[in-house]
C-alpha cells in the first residue's frame, strides 16, 4: 500500500469539467463537425493544404536554427530539436499516408466489372 506521505494522491477527474457539452469538442476541432465544414473543399485544395503544412514544418527547423546561430536568445537549441523531430514525423506519415493511397488506387484499378 502507499503512503500518502511520499505519493500525493491526485485526483485526475476533479480537473474535468462535466458541465462542458460535446460539441464544444467539436468547435475547436477536435470532432466530426470538421468533416461538415470541409464538404464544399474538393480533394485537390485539401491535399495541396496538407502539402503546404507539411513543407512549412519541414523548413521550420532550418529556419529555428538559422535564428539561434544568429544570437537570437528567443530560440533555444531543445526548440530547434523539437522542429526536427515534429518534422520527421510528417514525413514519415507522409509517406505512409502516400502509400497507403498509392495501394488503395491500384486495388481500385484491379477490380474488374
Amino acid at each position: 500500500m502507499m503512503d500518502n506521505k511520499i505519493y500525493p494522491s491526485m485526483n485526475i477527474f476533479s480537473k474535468m469539467n462535466a458541465s462542458m457539452p460535446i460539441d464544444e469538442f467539436s468547435q475547436k476541432g477536435f470532432g466530426v463537425s470538421n468533416l461538415k465544414q470541409s464538404e464544399g473543399t474538393d480533394f485537390k485544395t485539401v491535399l495541396s493544404g496538407l502539402v503546404s503544412n507539411l513543407n512549412h514544418e519541414v523548413e521550420k527547423p532550418d529556419q529555428l536554427l538559422t535564428q539561434q546561430m544568429m544570437g537570437n536568445s528567443d530560440i533555444d537549441i531543445h526548440d530547434v530539436t523539437a522542429a526536427i523531430a515534429k518534422a520527421e514525423i510528417g514525413i514519415s506519415l507522409a509517406t505512409q499516408v502516400t502509400s497507403k493511397v498509392v495501394n488503395a488506387y491500384n486495388t481500385v484499378m484491379n477490380i474488374s466489372i
